[in-house]
């Protein structure tokens, strides 16, 4: 009986041991990283192509990133939008991107996050109607900033209205287009969120998210960190 549990106090210290190797070896070829020192930190679900392996992130279209050559973290989405990430909220699962163009109507032109497994925060939801004025000058009014980057040679005034109220006095102007169900995009940025993976449970214990692969029951499991490896492997990276 002696031996039988000493053992079993073997095998668990056995496997206590290699769960712990293979967790530590998990977070060393999956560090947590940034394109630039202030850019948000990268980790599961999503990677940096070209410096993780793809098997760090979660394995669906849209989480992957990759780094400009100005060091800036890029997000691409369909179809064909590239837009910057300026951060990433691993606890609250949502990322703020913004257009480096400043121009995010031509943008939501083709934007398509229907096949992207992010959706907006509904709270910002709105309609937007862009209208070309160009029979007029933009000393009325009415006539603002927000279409500024729409302006071209064809259209050198044109006003966007966020609002049924604020058409009132554009009936002398020709409607271009609508966008319907799209975010405010008058502070510059958008906040986006997505709902799979579930990780906010390893994160709210401070814990690392990976791929669960060996069972049905849940998308992801969590890993003890190791601030020392993360720390080192970070810093190896960042430019």
């Amino acid at each position: 009986m002696a031996n039988c549990t000493i053992f079993l106090s073997c095998l668990l210290i056995l496997t206590n041991f290699v769960a712990g190797y293979l967790s530590r070896h998990d977070v060393d070829n999956c560090p947590e990283l940034r394109c630039k020192e202030d850019g948000p930190l990268v980790r599961f679900p999503f990677y940096i192509k070209g410096r993780h392996d793809e098997s760090c992130g979660f394995p669906l279209q849209g989480f992957q990133l990759s780094c400009s050559n100005t060091n800036d973290t890029i997000l691409e989405l369909p179809v064909s939008v590239t837009l910057h990430v300026s951060n990433i909220s691993y606890i609250s699962q949502t990322l703020d991107v913004y257009d480096p163009t400043g121009c995010f109507l031509k943008q939501f032109q083709f934007l398509n996050l229907s096949t992207s497994p992010f959706f907006y925060s509904m709270d910002t939801i709105t309609d937007v109607s862009v209208f070309n004025c160009s029979k007029y000058d933009n000393s009325l009014p009415w006539v603002h900033q927000w279409g500024d980057c729409l302006v071209d040679s064809s259209h050198p005034f044109v006003t966007v209205v966020f609002s049924m109220e604020d058409m009132r006095d554009l009936l002398p102007c020709n409607k271009m287009f609508n966008i319907s169900l799209v975010p405010d995009t008058r502070n510059g940025f958008i906040t986006l969120e997505w709902s799979k993976p579930e990780c906010r449970r390893c994160e709210a214990k401070h814990k690392l998210c990976r791929l669960n692969t060996n069972s049905s029951k849940s998308q992801t499991h969590c890993l003890n960190k190791f601030p020392g490896n993360i720390s080192s492997s970070r810093s190896d990276l960042q430019i």
